[in-house]
């Protein structure tokens, strides 16, 4: 590995952490188009896994109270639904098929939520759901999650779960459809961002495990991460830094432009 590519890929990697600092997505989607022109798709994907699951712990460790409880479970226990239909379809279709088919989907949905963004634009900071204070985290006790699909909201996010799980395993992509949900609900920032990164600490482990597993992580993966923890942190610092100070409507915009950036670059590849 040359210097220039560690000194190319620790650049990528502030900008990647510092986007899942304040949004709670967007290391995969921004890192993994850049890390490509430099590595092959395993170690860009096992590499980007390895790095975000590091600041994805640093980060919910901090804030772990604000997460919903029976949110995180409902995508957990989706995600394990959806995820053979994901295996399938990426085990039947083309690669340009796939791509084709994400670049559109991403396109319509983030297109479509920017739209009621701007329509909602002056009311977003003031009708939050699912506020939750650090100084009273909901509980953590079996009668709380027992009743995770007991109402309206229950059933959307194990829908939601379901269809992260299908792209997670089918496109690679898990976070697009949390953050349709999170636009569309608009969910409290904070509850949002610590949902998220909880619920990919356990896809990200879980994908780690498996290649562990498998011995399907080599060398480069194995020299390249502790490189780039210094740019993790980098970026980490500068977005939780900056993230108190992004109102409500601002980070749904956030959101909905890191996924329209992606449905450009995809679709712009697939033509």
């Amino acid at each position: 590995m040359l210097v220039n590519d560690i000194v190319y890929a620790s650049i990528v990697i502030v900008f990647a952490s510092f986007s899942q600092s304040i949004s709670g997505i967007g290391f995969v989607m921004v890192a993994t188009p850049f890390l490509l022109p430099i590595l092959n798709v395993k170690d860009t994907i096992l590499i980007t896994f390895s790095v975000s699951l590091i600041s994805q712990i640093l980060i919910v460790y901090k804030h772990w109270r604000v997460i919903h409880p029976r949110m995180f479970l409902n995508f957990v226990i989706g995600s394990a639904l959806g995820a053979p239909a994901g295996l399938w379809l990426f085990s039947v279709a083309s690669f340009e098929t796939l791509k084709l088919i994400l670049g559109v989907s991403l396109f319509s949905i983030s297109s479509f939520s920017i739209h009621r963004l701007y329509k909602n634009w002056s009311v977003m900071d003031g009708c939050t759901t699912c506020r939750i204070s650090p100084e009273a985290p909901m509980p953590w006790n079996r009668k709380e999650l027992l009743r995770c699909v007991s109402d309206r909201a229950g059933k959307i996010q194990l829908l939601t779960g379901t269809l992260a799980g299908f792209f997670g395993l089918g496109i690679g992509m898990a976070g697009v459809p949390l953050t349709v949900y999170f636009s569309v609900a608009n969910i409290d920032k904070d509850v949002a961002r610590a949902t998220t990164l909880s619920f990919f600490i356990v896809l990200c482990a879980l994908t780690l495990g498996a290649n562990y597993g498998f011995g399907a992580i080599g060398e480069t993966v194995y020299t390249m991460v502790p490189l780039l923890v210094p740019s993790l942190l980098i970026g980490m610092a500068a977005g939780n830094m900056v993230f108190p100070h992004i109102p409500q409507r601002w980070f749904q915009l956030i959101l909905n432009s890191i996924i329209l950036y992606s449905a450009c670059k995809i679709l712009i590849e697939s033509f």
